[in-house]
Order: structure tokens, then C-alpha cells, then sequence
């Protein structure tokens, strides 16, 4: 009885402070479910003790310490009044109830409950697959990025072939790609400056403004047919020199450089899906199996998934090495890969001497508009002069640096620049090399089937099918928590 006497004591104690903190009748309305369940449950505990008591005894019993809790409760409301007294005025001002402040005060609250909440955390695991869970938050992190700057570049070099095609269309085409690119130019540029007029200069409000710039954008779109013959000389001639005498005729052009970034946003999102197991899959037997065999089956599915993986990445390589880089297929794959590495060595040599040729040619074919192949340009002395500069005597042998010279009888004639190599075309060359991208994407693929099965053997991974698992950057590990 005594115990419960003191309960209900510090409980209304406790509410007085309570609704002192409480600053509006808002809050103090989201208290009230709480408060009256445990009020609720004191009085049911004081009912039992009550009914256990023996006659009249009991009685007086109870009635002397509902006393001593009636004098105790207004020794603590004396208190707290006194409490109350001593705060400065703004602590003793009434709660406004104006529904703004209300609001505002909701919010703030709302604030702080964000600013505490706890994260989920990552799903316990054995300790001894730690570092794999280290190491896969690494790769993970390092992924995401590196598909972000990988989409990024396929976007660009989209917008900018695109942009080239449609400034460099000749006047005499009868396509209309010419003036519906400068129809977008127009309306983008006019546009956006009518809206920085608008809303900078002559601080209009949202009607004028959009009204301004939709008439720039009209505009734009009616002069495109004014200015069709701008810039096609220029245009046409840099399109040319990126697509046949640069270091991207390498690659196979723009078109091959985004084909080859296609390529690996492909396999970079798949190898992050295959490490969150977000691929797409049918996943009905999972559902209705029974729990305890949804990880066995998970993991034999990964064996199989990294095993055809793998298998395909062999297969891959040794295709390559034999269509892309002419080994004997009679070959072992070592002495294939050796081949691959070596020509592999050649090439990328071959493309940072083409980039030096590049920055001698960019000025005047972007700035002064000549063609990358003017017969002016360079003769075949000068070809071999820089071919001595560059280090080619000492990359291929005699016989190649002979038969990439151009002979005595032709050192006056004209000689365009680009690099040459001995028993290949140098256009498309690179775009060998870049196709290693599909066995070593699938290789990688398999590599993070397995490491994603190992965190389920380990528990550190669910396999439930609607799991929802934390963000790998913002949740610690288990290993991490621990310390």
C-alpha cells in the first residue's frame, strides 16, 4: 500500500513537470493516452491491494496512508508551485494557442525525435565473416561511385556526338536535323536568359516572368532557320578529325566510346545488384518454401550463378584473344593471355602518342576551323622525325619501325596524323582492348554472387524475399557497433 501511495505521488509529480515542458495544449493533448494508461494501472494495483486488507483494520490502514499520500501530495504541489514561482516569467507564461505556434512547436519536436532516432541495424553475423562485410561496404561504396561517373560520361559523350551531328548537317541533306538542333539551341538559350531577365533584373513576379521567357523560347525556336548555315563548316570538320584522325578513332569514334561505356554501366549495376540480390528473378518457390530451406537453396543458386559466370568469362577471353587479337586458338590460355597483354602494351602506347598528335591538331581544327588532313599539315619527314621523338624505334622492332616510316621518295608528300601499326589498322584497335570489359565484368559478377553468399552462411545477409535492407554507407557493420 505504501509503495502504491508513492507511485501516485511521483506520478502526478511527474505530470506537473511534464506539462510544465509541455508548451502548447498540443503537446500536452499528445500526452494524454499515455498518462491516463498509467493512471489506469496504479488505480487497478491499488484496488487489488484494497481487497486484500482484512475488515475495518484494513480499512483505517488504508485510510491513514491515503492521508499520508494526501499530505505528500500537497507537500509536492507546494513544491512544485514554489518551483513554479521562482522560474523568470517567460517559463510561467501561458501556452499560446494559436495553431501556428502549435504547428512550429510540432515541429520542433518532430526535429528532435529525427535527430535521435536510432538507425537499423545490419543483421547480426558469425564474427568470423567481419571482414567480408568490410570489404563488401568498400566494393559497394566504390561501385556506386564508379557507376555514377560512368553514366555520366555515356550521357556526355551522347549529348556532345549528338550535338556535333546536328551543328556539322549539311545545308544541301534533305534531313531537318540541322534546324531542329538550332530550333533547341535557340529556345534553350533565349529562354533561360529571358528567365534571368525576368526574375534578376526585373524582379517580376511568376506570371510575367514565365510569359517572358516563353516568348524567348518562341523566339528561339523562329530565328533556328536564320542561322542554319552558322558553324557547319567548323562543326563538320571537328566531327571528322574526332571520328578518323584522333585518338578516339582508336576506340571506333564517339559511337564506339559510348558503346563501350553502354557496356560497362551494364555489367557495374550488375555486379551491384548481384551484391544486394536485387537482380531480377522469379522468386514464387521461394516464397512458399519452407524458412529453414530458403538459405540452402540461396546458396546453391549462387554456386550455380557464379559458376556460369565464370564459365562465361573464359569463354569470353578466349574469344577475344583469338578474333580481337589474332592468337593461334590452338593455343593454352596462358600463352593467349600473354599475347593479350603484350598487344594490349602496344596499343596503349600507340593511343597516349596519338593524344600528343591530338593537342598539336586540336588549336586549328576547333579554333581555326582547318581540316585535320590538310596536305599542309605535315609531310612524311616530319612523320618521321616525330616518330623518332615519340620513342617508336625502341617500342617495335627494325623491321616495324621500317614499315611504318614513310620512304625517301615520299617525305615531301603530304602525310596525315595519325598513328600507324605494323599488321593492323589503327582504327578500332583500342576498341579490342575495351572489349576485355565483358569477361573481366563477368568474372566480377561472380566474384560478388560468391561474396553475398558467404554473408548469408554467416547471417550478416537475410534472403527473406521483401527484406529491406539498410543503406550500406549510413548503417554500421556488426563489427563496426561492437566497437
Amino acid at each position: 500500500m505504501e509503495s502504491n501511495s508513492t507511485a501516485i505521488v511521483a506520478l502526478r509529480r511527474t505530470d506537473r513537470e511534464a506539462n510544465r515542458s509541455c508548451r502548447t495544449p498540443l503537446m500536452r493533448l499528445a500526452r494524454l493516452p499515455d498518462r491516463e494508461e498509467t493512471v489506469n494501472v496504479m488505480r487497478m494495483a491499488a484496488d487489488e491491494d484494497k481487497t486484500e486488507g482484512e475488515g475495518s483494520a484494513s480499512e483505517k490502514e488504508h485510510s491513514e496512508v491515503s492521508d499520508e499520500g494526501t499530505s505528500a501530495e500537497k507537500n509536492v504541489d507546494n513544491h512544485a508551485d514554489a518551483e513554479d514561482s521562482s522560474k523568470p516569467e517567460d517559463a510561467n507564461e501561458e501556452p499560446s494557442d494559436d495553431p501556428s505556434d502549435a504547428a512550429k512547436d510540432a515541429s520542433e519536436v518532430d526535429e528532435s525525435v529525427a535527430k535521435t532516432a536510432v538507425p537499423a541495424a545490419h543483421p547480426q553475423g558469425a564474427a568470423w565473416a567481419n571482414g567480408f562485410v568490410r570489404v563488401e561496404r568498400v566494393l559497394t561504396w566504390i561501385e556506386s561511385r564508379l557507376l555514377f561517373v560512368t553514366l555520366m560520361a555515356l550521357v556526355l559523350s551522347l549529348v556532345f556526338w549528338i550535338s556535333l551531328r546536328g551543328m556539322a548537317s549539311p545545308i544541301e541533306s534533305k534531313s531537318a536535323a540541322g534546324t531542329v538542333f538550332r530550333m533547341f539551341v535557340g529556345a534553350g538559350v533565349l529562354g533561360g536568359l529571358a528567365r534571368v531577365v525576368a526574375v534578376r533584373a526585373l524582379k517580376l513576379d511568376e506570371v510575367k516572368s514565365a510569359l517572358l521567357t516563353s516568348v524567348g523560347v518562341i523566339l528561339g525556336i523562329a530565328i533556328a532557320s536564320l542561322w542554319r548555315t552558322v558553324g557547319i563548316a567548323r562543326f563538320d570538320a571537328i566531327l571528322n578529325w574526332l571520328q578518323e584522325g584522333s585518338s578516339m578513332t582508336l576506340v571506333g569514334g564517339l559511337r564506339g566510346l559510348s558503346t563501350r561505356l553502354t557496356v560497362a554501366v551494364a555489367l557495374i549495376g550488375a555486379a551491384l545488384a548481384a551484391a544486394r540480390s536485387k537482380h531480377i528473378n522469379i522468386d514464387v518457390v521461394l516464397r512458399f518454401m519452407n524458412p529453414a530451406w530458403r538459405k540452402p537453396v540461396h546458396v546453391l543458386g549462387a554456386i550455380a550463378t557464379a559458376t556460369v559466370c565464370f564459365v562465361a568469362a573464359y569463354g569470353f577471353l578466349d574469344y577475344t584473344s583469338i578474333e580481337g587479337f589474332g592468337q593461334n586458338r590452338d593455343n593454352t590460355m596462358s600463352e593467349k593471355v600473354a599475347g593479350v597483354r603484350r598487344l594490349s602494351e602496344t596499343h596503349r602506347f600507340v593511343f597516349y602518342k596519338q593524344i600528343g598528335l591530338d593537342l598539336r591538331t586540336f588549336p586549328d581544327v576547333v579554333f581555326r576551323g582547318a581540316r585535320w588532313d590538310a596536305a599542309n599539315r605535315m609531310n612524311g619527314r616530319e612523320w618521321n622525325a616525330w616518330l623518332l621523338e615519340t620513342g617508336f624505334a625502341e617500342q617495335f622492332t627494325k623491321e616495324e619501325f621500317e614499315s611504318m616510316k614513310a620512304p625517301p621518295s615520299a617525305e615531301e608528300e603530304p602525310r596525315v596524323p595519325i598513328v600507324t601499326l605494323p599488321g593492323e589498322s589503327a582504327k578500332g584497335s583500342l576498341s579490342h582492348d575495351l572489349n576485355l570489359l565483358w569477361p573481366l565484368g563477368l568474372f566480377w559478377i561472380g566474384v560478388r554472387v560468391i561474396l553475398r553468399a558467404l554473408l548469408v552462411i554467416s547471417g550478416h545477409a537475410s534472403v527473406e524475399p521483401d527484406v529491406d535492407e539498410p543503406d550500406e554507407d549510413d548503417v554500421p557493420t556488426a563489427a563496426e557497433g561492437a566497437r
